[in-house]
């Protein structure tokens, strides 16, 4: 591998890895709800890892298809990550909560109890509208009023 494509490899791959740990805490987050778990990161990562492989095989030089290959996959992967978060934001947007269950956060943040199999833990900046919100107090749900 080159000289400057190993700088360059180094940086997307360290740019990737900074733009994944971002994190959640530093948002001001209004409550949360259980959603149904969804797969569409990974699946976005493999798809996007496995287009880029091909593109940066085709586009590389001659004998740096190794090298193109995996820059390409790399590459791609961090894009269908993003664009496949990107959809699982605005499907996060939409509520859809387990029972109808929207959680608010009446007395300061906590740290929500773990999601039934199958489910994922959505958490929200604004609220979503529901006829009714609810807390979570000494593991019991009640109905929140303010």
């Amino acid at each position: 591998m080159n000289g400057s494509l190993k700088y360059t490899f180094g940086a997307l791959l360290g740019a990737a890895t900074l733009s994944l740990a971002l994190p959640a805490a530093a948002q001001s987050y209004d409550g949360w709800c259980y959603q149904e778990g969804s797969s569409a990161r990974t699946k976005g990562t493999v798809i996007g890892a496995a287009a880029g492989g091909v593109l940066g095989n085709v586009v590389a030089g001659k004998g740096n298809k190794t090298e193109g290959t995996i820059l390409g996959a790399v590459v791609g992967g961090v894009i269908g990550n993003q664009v496949a978060k990107k959809n699982k934001e605005k499907e996060t947007a939409s509520a859809n909560c387990l029972n109808s269950r929207y959680y608010v956060y009446d007395r300061g943040y906590y740290e929500p109890p773990s999601p039934p199999d199958g489910y994922r833990i959505a958490y929200f900046t604004q609220r979503p509208y529901y006829s009714a919100y609810w807390v979570k107090r000494d593991g019991e749900d009640y109905r929140y009023r303010r």
